[in-house]
């Protein structure tokens, strides 16, 4: 793919408005569709900088994309961090590639891609997408040394946790006259989670000794970016106190708002940064994240703590959005008084009446004429009241994104049979959740859409039939892709709208593609011929 670029044409910015869905792929939209459309860039140059490639103080980053988008200057931030947005014409659903590029010429080996849709479209990456990954150990043994356990002159302390198989790392390095002890590893994969415990004299059976002896061990979940752990040897140290935050994801959970086996939950607070490294665990695989804190008393006179839970560490996956900050007031614990906060995640108290919602709303059947469609969904209600008697409606839209979509007359059930009238239209099922009873018995709309209706069958490729076979679907280890000609690219496309896997220059009328490593959920496949014809296929991966 070939990026023009003429610095004369370099913009500091680009600023565009336009109407930017994903909605023909995924097929489910909210009654209320944000009407705010935008892509936001945000790359990490640490790594760059660090190996001589990137000079902070005179070079530049740019954005270089396809569909004649000009070249556009990230602005620098702190960290390292450069950003874009772009506020411009995008085609509707269409894949954009891109990457960047240092000053004039020296260009990334990856490319990237993105599917328009609406809001705000968050994009991060590393330059070249390769991470700085330094996870730096440090440990304070001052009071260690006073209770007799060790002795700088003669003993040594390690790291021994998941990351080594417990056989203990090479001795950490004293820094300076300090007893603060170090110790880095480069090793460690992001977004892997590590236990770990220090040792004094690792593999000294005689005077060998661990710290939290009879305590759980230490746990952290791996950022793609630098990482300092400062701990005190068995966590004992007179300046500082215990804090523990607990927070409830049960509802979360069941709601299908948060994934356990992909999703994190963090604390974002005027105690570290807004949002440093600080992610909680259900070390107990009871929905309930705790995350244990030894702060500095410093903090008793400071004033209150005040922070947010966050999932995935993403800005906009706060909680209480528009509401204040949570607070809690620091004390001391002499007098066994534990620091001790807990919650529900966005205060989903199921003591408090909350309106119900669905979730994985969806058409099934062929968008075809007289045939069959009916609505599905999934009900939720935190308060555990049961499902009354939802309401639905059927609408006609006149585009893909379901925009200014009007009610079709007596069309109030969940299932539908498609009429000469909608013929080169897109139908709209919306259901709107209501509880048996309650203070807040009917929740929000949500719709889905469905594809262009047809007069005749197309099949599930709605592209002249492209695709002609995929297997198996549902797939949790690898799917079959067969076609009437060579595919040249293939793309696997989340809910997210992100291309999480992609296979270019195939060559082939046929191609198996691995799926396991991938979360469960449905996607969109779609495959381009070299001709640039296209077929997509909607698969669901276990």
């Amino acid at each position: 793919m070939n990026f023009p670029f003429s610095p004369a044409i370099i913009r500091k910015t680009i600023l565009m408005s336009a109407l930017v869905t994903m909605v023909l792929f995924l097929k489910t939209a909210s009654a209320n569709p944000d009407t705010t459309w935008s892509v936001s860039f945000r790359l990490n140059m640490t790594k760059a900088v660090n190996d001589h490639i990137f000079m902070p103080d005179s070079d530049y980053v740019y954005l270089l994309m396809d569909h004649d988008i000009q070249p556009v200057k990230l602005i620098p931030g702190p960290g390292y961090i450069y950003s874009a947005t772009l506020l411009d014409q995008l085609d509707s659903g269409a894949t954009y590639h891109y990457k960047f590029m240092i000053n004039s010429s020296p260009q990334e080996t990856v490319t990237r891609s993105f599917i328009s849709q609406p809001g705000m479209l968050n994009l991060s990456a590393w330059w070249n997408d390769e991470p700085l990954n330094i996870t730096t150990f440090i440990v304070n043994m001052t009071y260690a040394v006073q209770f007799g356990w060790f002795n700088p002159d003669s003993d040594s302390v390690s790291v021994a946790g998941t990351m080594n198989n417990w056989q203990g790392s090479p001795k950490m390095q004293r820094i300076g006259t300090s007893l603060n002890y170090t110790c880095t590893n480069t090793l460690l994969d992001p977004g892997s989670i590590q236990q770990y415990k220090y040792r004094i004299n690792q593999g000294d059976s005689a005077k060998g000794q661990a710290e939290l002896l009879y305590r759980p061990n230490r746990i952290v979940r791996i950022p793609d970016t630098l990482l300092e752990l400062n701990n005190d040897y068995d966590n004992f140290n007179p300046a500082k106190r215990l804090m523990t935050f607990k927070c409830d994801m049960g509802y979360y959970v069941k709601a299908h708002h948060f994934d356990v086996t992909a999703d994190y939950l963090d604390i974002a607070g005027n105690f570290n940064g807004n949002g440093a490294n600080d992610a909680l665990f259900d070390t107990d695989h009871d929905t309930i994240y705790s995350l244990d804190l030894y702060m500095d008393t410093a903090w008793i006179q400071q004033g209150p703590l005040t922070f947010k839970f966050r999932i995935n560490g993403n800005q906009g996956s706060t909680e209480l959005t528009g509401k204040p900050n949570r607070t809690y007031v620091f004390h001391d614990t002499i007098h066994q008084n534990p620091n001790l906060f807990g919650c529900y995640y966005n205060n989903l108290d199921p003591s408090i009446p909350t309106p119900p919602w669905v979730f994985n709303v969806d058409i099934q059947g062929l968008s075809i004429y007289k045939k069959f469609l009916s609505g599905v969904y999934g009900y939720e209600n935190v308060n555990g009241i049961p499902e009354g008697i939802s309401t639905y409606r059927w609408l006609r839209s006149n585009n893909a994104q379901g925009l200014n979509a009007i009610a079709i007359d007596s069309a109030l059930k969940i299932t539908y049979t498609v009429d000469t009238l909608d013929i080169g239209k897109w139908l709209v099922f919306e259901v709107t959740p209501k509880a048996v009873s309650g203070d807040s018995a009917t929740g929000k709309p949500v719709r889905a859409i469905s594809a262009q209706i047809s007069a005749w069958d197309v099949g599930l490729d709605e592209n002249a039939k492209l695709i002609t076979r995929i297997f198996p679907n549902p797939a949790n280890d690898y799917i079959n892709v067969a076609a009437k000609k060579e595919i040249d690219r293939i793309e696997l496309i989340s809910c997210m709208s992100q291309a999480v896997l992609v296979k270019e220059n195939i060559g082939s009328a046929s191609v198996t593609l691995p799926v396991r490593y991938l979360p469960a959920g449905i996607y969109v496949l779609k495959a381009t011929t070299k001709s640039g014809q296209t077929g997509i296929v909607r698969v669901t991966i276990l």
